[in-house]
């Protein structure tokens, strides 16, 4: 979980402290992919040290990695019902404070170096963990 922490944000578009921003998906840069826990933990597991940030959603159950945009190597998950891609289109995204600790927080803390999950390590991370024939494996 997140620390308490004097240092600012390593983005100014986090928010300080333990607030929330609900932000425009696609506004500052990236894309998003969205997962169930049962998946996303899975894929969070399978892509270790390698992946980026990670927004954990509680009351929905759900992991958000932070992707760039019009990422070619996820465009063959958009019509998997587990998955959720967001990008000019529209949707929001919280993004939480640095020293959130519940309801949106980040699970995998952004810092300068490690923000963005390269789509290509995560549809390979997906595709290992995802069930053969829909529903929960």
């Amino acid at each position: 979980m997140p620390t308490e922490s004097s240092s600012p944000p390593p983005h100014d578009w986090i928010p300080p402290g333990g607030g929330v921003r609900w932000t425009r998906v696609g506004e500052l840069g990236w894309h998003s992919l969205t997962l169930p826990f049962y998946l996303g933990n899975r894929v969070l597991s399978a892509l270790g040290e390698a992946g980026g940030a990670v927004i954990q959603e509680d009351v929905e159950q759900r992991l958000t990695w932070l992707i760039e945009p019009e990422a070619v190597a996820v465009r063959h998950l958009r019509d998997h019902p587990e998955v959720t891609l967001a990008g000019n289109d529209d949707s929001y995204l919280f993004v939480p404070g640095m020293t959130r600790d519940h309801t949106v927080w980040w699970r995998v803390t952004p810092t300068c170096d490690r923000l963005i999950t390269s789509a290509e390590l995560l549809a390979d991370a997906f595709a290992v963990v995802r069930p053969r024939r829909g529903g929960r494996p």
